[in-house]
């Protein structure tokens, strides 16, 4: 238990609190923008992840009477380690802005530890994201030396009847995720699709495996009749990976990663496997599809998610502070 400038009660997060931070995030988004983020299930797995260490990348603070009021963790599971990620929540009743600000303290401090595992050289940097209603966030992460680096948007599609069956490019199939044959080959082709977009730092494949067998065999939830690859013969060239439990809504389901290989970029398979998943959530009883994606895509991807009837719900802003300056080793642009 350690106190970090602050009368409340500050230590590590344990498995048995995933409940309590959840409706506290949910508190603070409901506050913001009128929707519930977080599940206990997920978060549970989430804090199992291969090199996610809940002792020492989490905080909670409590007030005296026992309230939880804060949340802060930072992920850095994955080499190069140049990219630390950052998670903030302060109760919307309960908490203050100089809470808030002890726990950025605490995530900066942690965040530091990354600057010894990156590679000598490389350009280390602490991310966190601010919706884009909560212009309070957004003053605070500026004044403290976060920049604004880019805006991310959820969209989503909205059905009133049974879509048409898909009807994909000469040669492409399309078939479910089978966990036990497919990880390995899945993840090479979702590793090639993600190169090139903006911010994409090449990891290791070993530590990357390992996290989607995580999420595909720790995950209760996880049911692969949602997860769909688009296959050139024998070899993956898409997916489309998705869920039917969101916290926002019964009738929704969301998209996690839709990806196709370059080399196959361009026919319209990334058409045909969103049609694919709508039609599949939609016989599911989830008319309503979501999924996030980066506003100025560099593959043009927008065009293709406004062309199969998607439309913007609302914009998260990523934000990034520079805790030492080297080789940027992230994707900012096609040649990079």
């Amino acid at each position: 238990m350690s106190i970090l400038k602050t009368d409340h009660e500050v230590r590590p997060a344990r498995l048995d609190d995933a409940e309590a931070v959840c409706a506290l995030c949910n508190a603070w988004s409901m506050s913001v923008r009128g929707v519930s983020t977080h599940d206990a299930v997920e978060q549970r797995v989430d804090w199992q992840s291969p090199g996610f260490d809940i002792e020492g990348d989490t905080r909670l603070a409590h007030n005296a009477d026992g309230t939880l009021v804060g949340y802060a963790s930072v992920w850095d599971t994955e080499a190069p380690h140049v990219r630390v990620g950052s998670f903030l929540r302060v109760h919307p009743k309960h908490g203050s802005a100089e809470l808030e600000e002890t726990l950025l303290d605490w995530l900066e401090s942690r965040a530091r530890r990354a600057i010894d595992r990156a590679p000598t050289g490389a350009r280390v940097v602490l991310s966190a994201g601010s919706f884009s209603e909560d212009e309070g966030r957004a003053d605070l992460l500026k004044r403290r030396g976060f920049v604004l680096v880019r805006h991310f948007v959820r969209l989503r599609k909205e059905m009133e009847a049974l879509p048409e069956q898909p009807q994909p490019p000469s040669g492409i199939s399309i078939r479910t995720f089978d966990r036990a044959l497919d990880l390995r080959p899945a993840v090479l082709a979702v590793r090639e699709a993600f190169r090139d977009h903006w911010g994409h730092v090449e990891g290791d494949l070993e530590e990357e495996i390992e996290q989607w067998r995580h999420w595909t065999h720790e995950d209760p939830d996880f049911d692969p009749s949602v997860w769909h690859l688009a296959c050139d013969g024998d070899e993956i060239v898409g997916a489309s990976f998705g869920t039917t439990k969101r916290p926002e809504a019964d009738n929704l389901a969301y998209i996690y990663v839709l990806g196709v290989r370059g080399g196959w970029r361009g026919r319209g398979v990334a058409r045909a496997l969103l049609q694919h998943s709508f039609r599949t959530f939609f016989e599911r009883g989830r008319p309503v599809v979501d999924l996030d994606a980066d506003a100025a895509n560099l593959t043009g991807a927008m065009r293709l998610y406004e062309g199969v009837g998607m439309r913007q719900i609302w914009r998260d802003d990523a934000y990034e502070k520079e805790l030492r300056p080297g080789k940027d080793l992230s994707r900012k642009t096609l040649d990079h």
